[in-house]
């Protein structure tokens, strides 16, 4: 089977999304029950999430035949491998090895020297086999319901084939002075050992501390990462809807005012996207008492207090969308949502026209103040847990 890669088009997201949740649904059922594979691969998906995340990352497509049988990805600034999914019916063909070839050159190319991977338990074979050992069992929260896991690593600069090293290595025949020399240096290296066993092992359970630590902290920052890129984009949204809301406000308060564009403040206004979160590092702090890993106090203070501003968030977008429905009902007599144009112009006259669109521009404002405070706490959250790490 001839396999081709590709680099990721904008167009290519609905096929990779599809792929994605067959492969799941199909694939890992055998090792994941039922409800964690809807959290993991929802029915109905966030194909505008799913088309950022494969743009900021470097994704390769794999095609047979002109069909998209497998993707993967580099993610965390290219340092990392995220996401290697194969066609369900084309596993076993040598599309995975082929994306994770080419991923693991990438990573090398971009100096990376060795190549971390979070696998499920249906994928931690094929890893293994293909030289990547097992780091630590990962459980996270993903949707709602805890999965197991596991982080793997593989050296990409270390050559490890004894056959090469057997290869450039001289006979020698058989000495016994070579014989009492080895034993000499053995002997050496497990004295050695033991006079320093106490103080390694001293030393580990402070490093194992640190690793922790720092996992957990770096995990942190890129779900903040993922957050300010979210807030941010759902900020430009309500700015943009107030800008239009006010402007179609202000020619009310005009004689006779027209509904020439009174069908696009509707539309607009209506295409709306919640606040979904990046919060799958705190819940995991939460529920396996990860906090006490964090040494500092400030950081952990500031860490809580970050999470409480998404019950804010939270509650504008619940109200918003209450409201947004209100206005959708109201308007719907009045307007053609799919041209955009009014088809009676008479709502124009009207005093619930008005209020609605008031209501609607008031708790906009509110929503942009929450969401520029959110952006304000996640930066300064990230500023703090860089410092530290």
């Amino acid at each position: 089977m001839k396999v081709t890669l590709r680099k990721f088009s904008g167009e290519d997201t609905a096929s990779l999304v599809s792929l994605f949740h067959d492969t799941v649904h199909t694939i890992n059922g055998k090792d994941y029950p039922m409800e964690q594979l809807d959290a993991w691969a929802p029915v109905l998906p966030d194909l505008k999430k799913w088309r950022t995340r494969f743009k900021s990352s470097k994704t390769l497509i794999a095609e047979f035949d002109g069909k998209i049988v497998g993707f993967g990805n580099l993610e965390n600034e290219l340092s990392t491998i995220g996401l290697l999914y194969v066609h369900k019916d084309h596993q076993g063909q040598g599309v995975a090895t082929a994306l994770l070839k080419k991923l693991e050159k990438n990573l090398i190319e971009n100096g990376v020297k060795a190549a971390t991977v979070e696998v499920s338990i249906t994928a931690r074979p094929f890893f293994e086999r293909r030289g990547y050992r097992l780091v630590r069992e990962n459980r996270k929260m993903l949707n709602g319901r805890e999965f197991l896991d596991f982080i793997m690593e593989k050296g990409l600069t270390l050559k490890e084939s004894n056959d090469m090293k057997d290869k450039v290595k001289k006979k020698k025949s058989f000495r016994w002075g070579d014989l009492f020399v080895n034993k000499f240096f053995d002997l050496l290296i497990v004295i050695l050992g033991v006079s320093i066993a106490f103080q390694l092992n001293n030393l580990k359970l402070e490093s194992d501390q640190q690793s922790l630590e720092k996992f957990y902290l770096e995990s942190m920052l890129t779900d903040l990462d993922k957050d300010i890129l979210e807030c941010h984009e759902n900020l430009e949204n309500l700015r943009s809807d107030h800008k239009l809301i006010a402007t179609y406000l202000r020619k009310l308060q005009q004689p006779d005012p027209t509904p020439d564009s009174l069908g696009i403040v509707i539309v607009e206004t209506i295409w709306f996207d919640t606040f979904d979160g990046n919060q799958d590092t705190y819940s995991t702090l939460l529920a396996s008492n990860g906090f006490s890993a964090l040494g500092d106090r400030a950081i952990r203070s500031q860490i809580t207090e970050y999470y409480k501003q998404y019950q804010s968030v939270e509650h504008f977008d619940k109200v918003y969308t209450d409201i947004l429905f209100q206005f959708y009902t109201y308007f719907s007599p009045y307007c053609d949502f799919a041209t955009r144009q009014i088809i009676d112009a008479s709502v124009v006259e009207k005093v619930q026209t008005r209020n609605n669109l008031l209501m609607a521009l008031g708790q906009l404002g509110d929503s942009i103040e929450s969401y520029t405070e959110m952006i304000a706490k996640a930066t300064a959250l990230k500023k703090s847990i860089e410092s530290t790490i």
